[in-house]
């Protein structure tokens, strides 16, 4: 009798701790600029249609109204061109843009579709704008594998804990970074070449 109170309880706990989890996830983007700036660009490149946010180049970016230190973050987004580039700035605090409005003293997590057959890294890399290097570790030839084609919506999930920010991509690790010196900043979405559409954007702050 007591075995079978104790799993109840067990298995109580558990659920209650998993539905916390869920229900401390918020949206930060819930199809409305409310909560954002559209920042350093007159491109007209940052749009909302029945909810789907549409970023194109070629400049500026998408700043959040709140600081963030440690959280996770769940995007969920399609690239819309083959030659598709834009980013997830996390961490972000420099007042003055680096280029085309891009802010410094940032971390980026790469947005960059594969099949654009640009040299630069794809979706889950890390660039750091203005800010000390680090360690990374990112599974190039794994995102191009993992990685959807044109069209349709797939998943990017970014921690950011302390000195460390991570990727995951479709549910794949693909990316841990580490010597983070920004303690907190603002998340951002990068304007820069051919199209991408973000229907959700949620937040658990760590």
């Amino acid at each position: 009798m007591a075995i079978a109170i104790s799993r109840i309880i067990l298995v109580t706990l558990t659920v209650l701790h998993y539905r916390a989890i869920s229900v401390s996830f918020t949206q930060l983007f819930s199809g409305s600029f409310e909560g954002w700036t559209i920042t350093d660009t007159e491109s007209n490149n940052f749009s909302i249609t029945d909810g789907i946010l549409l970023v194109e180049g070629p400049d500026g970016w998408l700043k959040s109204d709140h600081e963030y230190g440690d959280f996770e973050l769940d995007v969920e987004f399609r690239f819309m061109t083959n030659d598709a580039d834009s980013g997830i700035f996390v961490r972000a605090t420099g007042t003055e843009p680096f280029s085309r409005g891009w802010p410094n003293q940032s971390y980026q997590v790469q947005m960059l579709n594969p099949l654009g057959g640009s040299p630069y890294p794809p979706v889950g890399a890390l660039f750091r704008h203005g800010m000390p290097d680090g360690e990374t570790n990112y599974k190039d030839a794994l995102v191009r594998e993992i990685s959807e084609p044109t069209g349709i919506w797939q998943t990017l999930f970014i921690t950011a804990l302390g000195d460390k920010v991570s990727a995951s991509l479709n549910g794949v690790s693909v990316m841990s970074a580490q010597n983070i010196t920004n303690a907190s900043g603002y998340i951002g979405i990068q304007g820069e070449t051919g199209a991408v559409e973000f229907r959700s954007l949620k937040i658990r702050e760590l």
